[in-house]
């Protein structure tokens, strides 16, 4: 007879609840210092937390982006370049800060464009070149829609202050270009693994008889 995968624990005198027995992983770091008592745990819960953290960001974004009609994405490039206008924004500057490709970037400046919520100014000293900026239609969008975001932000980073929020800020900075290295670690080991696959397959294949 199979043993149960299942075990019961005491939650209080009296009362008892079944929960599946937790499998022996991997740890999926290496790093001594992130270990706590040999345990990955305390990583995996930082990721779990960034997860659920972009999932209700995002709908919050979202939520935002729907009271002008916009995408999330047309959402968040309107005000890059409407509250950063210390950098020079186009098409090329917008897909590395997004991390999208050019294509997809100059896709969504155009929709924008079309709309009247953004113009594009030729750059005198290269006329190749287009400055994005905000119309008189993009601003009074963003504007009217600023006393929601005040009241949804004030509830989001309430309990920040301007210390705490700029070292928060600094970290941030720092863990999404760690994340930037990371992904082409990633990249590199699955390439890698792709490369070993197609070695593999190719030694099982048998030698076709003539």
């Amino acid at each position: 007879m199979a043993k149960s995968t299942e075990r019961v624990t005491k939650s209080k005198p009296g009362a008892a609840t079944t929960r599946p027995r937790a499998p022996k992983l991997p740890p999926t770091i290496s790093r001594a210092a992130l270990m706590v008592d040999g345990s990955d745990t305390l990583v995996r819960s930082i990721t779990h937390q960034h997860f659920v953290l972009s999932g209700l960001l995002d709908t919050i974004r979202g939520g935002f982006a729907s009271l002008v009609g916009l995408s999330s994405f047309q959402y968040v490039l309107m005000q890059a370049v409407g509250r950063f206008s210390d950098q020079a924004w186009t098409v090329r500057s917008i897909s590395r800060e997004m991390h999208v490709t050019d294509a997809y970037a100059s896709v969504e400046i155009a929709d924008l464009v079309k709309q009247g919520y953004l113009a594009k100014v030729v750059n005198p000293d290269d006329r190749r070149v287009s400055f994005l900026e905000l119309t008189d239609k993009g601003v009074s969008s963003l504007s009217a829609i600023a006393p929601i975001q005040q009241m949804v932000n004030d509830a989001l980073y309430g309990h920040l202050n301007s210390h705490t929020a700029l070292t928060y800020s600094n970290e941030l900075s720092v863990l999404i270009s760690r994340a930037e290295s990371a992904i082409f670690v990633l990249n590199d080991v699955a390439a890698d693994q792709r490369q070993a696959a197609l070695k593999t397959h190719l030694r099982r294949r048998r030698p076709t008889v003539r």
